[in-house]
């Protein structure tokens, strides 16, 4: 092959208008955001043996194998970056894994990396595009295609030319489409291939250079009905015709109709080149004598008459340049707003991984501070400091006292085996109320007390009857009263054991949400979780100990109190029969009377036993008021807020800063520490970050 331009020029984009910008979208792939963020770049689309690498070929200087198979089975981006103070032309040669690729796959590819000083010859051309099929798994130039498994792929080879005259562009050279499936290429590689050029063109920010070889059929042109789905307006799509030189005698009347836009009506019409043959190939005809054939083809018959803005490759620079200006004007807004996207979502994911954690003080210094807003989150939510609105688990204080006053509620309704009666043996006024608030709220109607009035003065006799001893008649034997009462607190157990198992559910379901809130690392939160849960469990099972101690204390011991309510409430029940007995004379208060002492004295008397009965039940009404009260209170406050929400309790009492304190370098590593991938992706972050950063920057100063 003769010697070939010296220079990687590519004049497409060297105008004033343009360059500015093109600068700018050059300083963003320096800046490798172009890793992260889709930029402006032209792709070149067609059938098969269409002549889209000789058309590269004639656009960048590049020596495209055009005889060879290998660069048509996988995508070839190509990628030109300007160099200030660069000395000479540097090639970086790597390979971006398909998003349908594996992971062993992809860590495959990116071990493929070449580094090579000068401009690229043809030799090394094909050498790097051999060594890449191979890499992605597609047979090499020894190989066989026929019995080879795979024959395309949806890898792409990348080409980086950095140097100090270079311009800023990007090329793609997509592998052609086929229509007839041979031994050599299936249905399944026509899909891959349709699929892989479905992706580019997709791109808005995509120009499409849509190749057509002009002796074939535009009606089955598949790659423009794909350009038109992805680009229905046509400000995107060039149509390209090629091999004009080789038309039949006869065809030139039908291509030049295309060509003029006459049949398909392009939004930015149709341009023609005419590139190398293979026998000019073979003679060593050069990239600059491959111009002047083009130039001396289009001043002749029959295609002079064409428009001389539209025929070979200086005048489809011109239009490239255009439309290439015109799209990045218009997309740099869209392209800030992305960075700035991507820029805020990759901090999320930092702020989310939370500080290095590899040393002791680092690992300590993550969960002090993890700890503290875990417990400032706790106090918010026992304090009720949180939004009105809402009824999340997070709303602790609100829950936990809602349960409170349905725990009293339940305690006062249906906390009793038996119902306590007035003098008259009907149901006395508290009772009332009660038996109707049970009515009328179905609250645990299938347990109600017992609504026999009499029940109560049966039971109580029968149970005297059967514990007399040595006791006079018509007195009370102390244990009869402690077995009554253990009798009507029967239910007690159940309707606070209830309540203690509906605290601590909520205090779970609070602890999760708080404490996933305060550690956003999954893995951290795991084995933190997995850390703390047996002190977590062991707090709860003190809050147990302490109610069934209650429990003891009210239903298994001596009945014991000082509150003078007790003194008050049997005084009211005693003198309330008095009154009662008077009742029964036809005495009426406020009025005055003859006394009849024997008459008093006759309806007065109780025999010893019924006395006795009496004495007990109101006894026990009396003192069952003030244990309720008592034992009600105290589950509120030493089972609740002392064992549950308590400074010793499971959320302010386990994992709070004493408790990080306290951890050995073992427990820490294994609690806190980041393991290789974390470690891995944290730097790849504050890398993204960093040149979303200065993207961001020199996006700002276009769009300004």
């Amino acid at each position: 092959m003769g010697k070939r331009s010296g220079r990687l020029s590519l004049e497409l984009i060297d105008t004033p208008e343009s360059i500015e910008q093109l600068e700018r979208i050059d300083k963003l792939r320096e800046a490798g955001v172009g890793e992260q963020i889709n930029l402006p770049q032209l792709v070149v689309v067609g059938d098969q043996s269409s002549g889209k690498s000789s058309l590269l070929e004639g656009l960048t200087g590049l020596p495209f194998p055009v005889a060879s198979e290998l660069c048509t089975r996988f995508a070839t981006q190509i990628v030109f970056r300007r160099l200030s103070g660069a000395r000479k032309v540097v090639t970086t040669v790597s390979i971006i894994g398909s998003i349908y690729s594996d992971e062993d796959h992809k860590k495959q590819l990116s071990k493929f990396s070449r580094t090579l000083k000068g401009e690229l010859d043809a030799d090394t051309f094909q050498e790097v595009l051999n060594d890449a099929a191979v890499c992605m798994g597609l047979p090499g130039k020894e190989d066989s295609i026929e019995n080879a498994t795979k024959r395309f792929s949806d890898d792409v080879l990348k080409i980086e030319i950095a140097g100090p005259d270079q311009s800023h562009l990007s090329f793609c050279d997509v592998p052609g489409l086929f229509h007839n499936p041979t031994k050599y290429q299936t249905e399944e590689d026509a899909a891959i291939i349709k699929r892989l050029i479905e992706t580019y063109v997709a791109d808005e920010r995509t120009v499409i250079m849509a190749v057509m070889d002009s002796r074939n059929n535009l009606a089955n042109q598949e790659v423009f009905r794909i350009a038109k789905n992805a680009d229905p307006k046509g400000l995107r799509t060039v149509g390209i015709m090629t091999k004009l030189d080789a038309l039949q005698e006869g065809d030139e009347g039908a291509a030049l109709q295309i060509a003029q836009n006459q049949v398909a009506r392009l939004t930015h019409g149709w341009y023609c080149v005419r590139n190398r043959s293979t026998q000019e190939i073979n003679a060593g005809v050069t990239i600059e004598e491959r111009h002047k054939n083009e130039k001396t083809f289009f001043e002749s018959a029959p295609f002079k008459i064409l428009d001389k803005n539209r025929v070979g490759v200086p005048s489809l620079k011109k239009a490239l340049a255009k439309i290439l200006n015109n799209l990045v004007a218009g997309e740099f807004p869209a392209i800030l707003r992305e960075i700035e996207v991507k820029e805020k979502e990759r901090r999320g994911e930092l702020l989310a991984l939370g500080p290095p954690r590899e040393t002791p003080h680092q690992q300590t210094q993550f969960l002090l501070s993890t700890a503290g807003s875990y417990q400032r989150n706790i106090n918010d939510a026992l304090m009720g400091r949180y939004d009105a609105q809402g009824d999340g688990p997070t709303k602790l204080r609100m829950h936990v006292t809602r349960a409170g006053v349905e725990f009293s509620k339940k305690m006062e309704l249906i906390g009793h085996t038996w119902n306590f009666s007035s003098t008259d043996q009907s149901l006395d006024e508290a009772e009332k109320a009660r038996k109707q608030q049970i009515s009328q709220k179905g609250i645990f109607s299938k347990v109600e007390s017992n609504a026999d009035p009499g029940s109560i003065y049966l039971s109580i006799k029968n149970l005297w009857s059967s514990s007399r001893g040595r006791e006079l008649p018509g007195l009370v034997n102390p244990a009869v009263l402690e077995i009554l009462f253990r009798e009507q607190t029967t239910r007690w157990q159940v309707i606070a054991e209830e309540h203690l198992i509906n605290v601590i559910s909520m205090i779970e379901k609070c602890h999760r949400a708080l404490f996933e809130d305060s550690c956003q690392d999954v893995s951290v939160r795991k084995r933190l979780a997995s850390k703390i849960a047996t002190d977590f469990s062991s707090s709860i099972d003190g809050s147990r100990e302490v109610l069934a101690t209650l429990l003891r204390d009210e239903r298994d011991g001596p009945l014991l109190t000082n509150n003078h309510y007790f003194a008050d409430n049997l005084a009211a029940a005693r003198a309330e029969r008095v009154v009662s007995a008077l009742k029964k004379l036809g005495y009426q208060d406020g009025q005055q009377y003859t006394m009849n002492f024997k008459s008093l004295t006759t309806v007065s008397h109780l025999s010893n036993d019924a006395s006795a009965v009496h004495d007990i039940h109101d006894i026990l009404k009396a003192y069952y008021r003030v244990a309720l009260k008592r034992f009600v209170d105290n589950v509120a406050l030493q089972v609740i807020e002392r064992c549950l929400l308590g400074p010793q309790g499971p959320l302010l009492g386990v994992f709070n800063s004493e408790y990080v304190g306290k951890m050995e370098a073992a427990d820490l590593a294994f609690v806190a520490g980041e393991d290789s991938f974390a470690v891995g992706q944290r730097e790849d972050l504050q890398v993204e970050i960093k040149t979303l950063e200065n993207a961001r920057r020199i996006c700002s100063g276009a769009c300004a």
